[in-house]
């Protein structure tokens, strides 16, 4: 099957039932699009380019392209709370995107995906996407890879729906430095409501009480799966409350006591599972299992986390950055990243601000564990607004991250060095 730019060939193996699935039933794919949950093999046409080059002018079309398939994978995730994997999805998940990346570096024909995911070819670009393949929603992230030449740069965007702007500009710096893999997450990070109130402070740019419906999530299942995130943390209380009640009350309140113990029982069943909701921070999730996948992959690649904050939440700034592990530089970040905003601040943390630094990001954790460096990045609204508007600023942001695509050899003591304390 011939599409533009690529000729994607299927094994006989690789076509069985609920395994090659016929493109014109993949949401967001054009009729014709190289799809693949089986085999394929993927081969550029004659004269594609062979070489990364990182920093390359916008206007390819790329971001639009990929804005266009990461569409319909995002559609209705503000009300969607995200499962986790168990073990096995998580194993049989991670070992695909493994062998996707790997794959993707060499031009190799692409392997079978597991149960409920599916990969994409985007119509004449050397991207593949890998995610869910619509039988089963789940909140699972959807992983872009670049085919061929690409620098070692994962970026990574874990909060589209809250933190507004977060997603174009992903797509902007993924483009800027042709970068190898991008994670966005598809689903809200409280399951489409509020910030809970019994959420921890806001350390990761949490937009409560000042975002779009976009962000928060506005509406009746939204806002009902807020407040059950609210009403979790006390439902153990409230439930004995109405056993407590039922006891003393005889059979006149018996059938409501039941039916609050239930109410109280599915709302602390949804506050538990808002806690695998927030990717940057839940210890199992299947954008962590790509992040770590992708890592396997190609050992050492540096990862730049996008995030957004407040404006209150630190007037004085419109750029928060960390960086840890082994060759993490903050230097080769903040001196282009401060002449792109230019008149707005990009302070470092810890040394010249104490919050916003990505302290319990489980990504930069396990980046720091492997011996890989970690960026995280913080942008106020009105920066994250700017950037989206201007185009030229967008393309001056994506930029300043050359040093980092570039990558450097570095012990882990000097890793460690770059910003002591910050995203662990």
């Amino acid at each position: 099957m011939k599409s533009a730019g690529y000729v994607v060939l299927f094994t006989i193996a690789g076509c069985s039932q609920g395994v090659c699935r016929c493109p014109e039933s993949v949401p967001g794919v054009a009729p014709g699009t190289g799809t693949g949950t089986g085999p394929a093999a993927v081969a550029p046409e004659a004269g594609a380019a062979g070489t990364a080059q990182p920093g390359a002018e916008a206007g390819t079309g790329e971001q639009e392209a990929l804005d266009e398939q990461i569409k319909p994978l995002r559609r209705g995730g503000r009300r969607l709370v995200a499962e986790p994997p168990d073990d096995a999805e998580e194993a049989a998940y991670g070992a695909w995107v493994t062998a996707a990346a790997r794959a993707a570096q060499g031009r190799q024909p692409p392997p079978a995906a597991p149960a409920g995911f599916a990969l994409r070819v985007v119509p004449g670009r050397d991207l593949w996407v890998l995610s869910e393949d619509g039988s089963r929603r789940r909140g699972a992230a959807a992983v872009v890879l670049r085919a061929g030449a690409a620098a070692p740069l994962i970026v990574e965007a874990p909060h589209t729906f809250f933190d507004r702007g977060t997603l174009p500009i992903a797509l902007a710096l993924f483009e800027a430095q042709r970068a190898r893999a991008l994670i966005v997450n598809t689903s809200h990070r409280y399951g489409g409501g509020p910030r809970p109130g019994d959420a921890g402070p806001d350390d990761e740019g949490a937009e409560s009480g000042s975002g779009s419906a976009d962000e928060e999530g506005a509406g009746g299942g939204a806002q009902g799966a807020g407040g059950a995130a609210q009403g979790g943390a006390g439902a153990t209380q409230g439930a004995g409350g109405g056993r407590r009640g039922a006891a003393g009350g005889g059979e006149r309140d018996s059938g409501r006591g039941g039916a609050r113990d239930d109410d109280l029982a599915a709302r602390a069943r949804t506050a538990a599972a808002l806690a695998f909701a927030d990717v940057a921070h839940a210890e199992r999730s299947f954008f962590l299992s790509a992040h770590r996948a992708l890592l396997q992959s190609f050992p050492g690649a540096p990862a730049v986390q996008l995030h957004g904050f407040q404006d209150s939440s630190a007037p004085d700034a419109a750029a928060v950055v960390s960086a840890v592990g082994p060759g993490a530089d903050l230097d080769r970040l903040l001196g282009p990243l401060r002449a792109a905003v230019g008149d707005g601040k990009v302070l470092p943390y810890p040394a010249e601000i104490k919050k916003l630094g990505g302290s319990t990001n489980v990504q930069a954790r396990w980046s720091r564990q492997v011996g890989a460096p970690f960026y995280h990045v913080e942008l106020s609204r009105t920066l994250r607004d700017k950037l989206v508007e201007d185009a030229e600023l967008r393309r001056r942001f994506a930029g300043a991250f050359a040093g980092i695509a570039a990558g450097k050899e570095a012990g882990p003591a000097e890793g460690d060095r770059a910003a002591p304390g910050a995203a662990r």
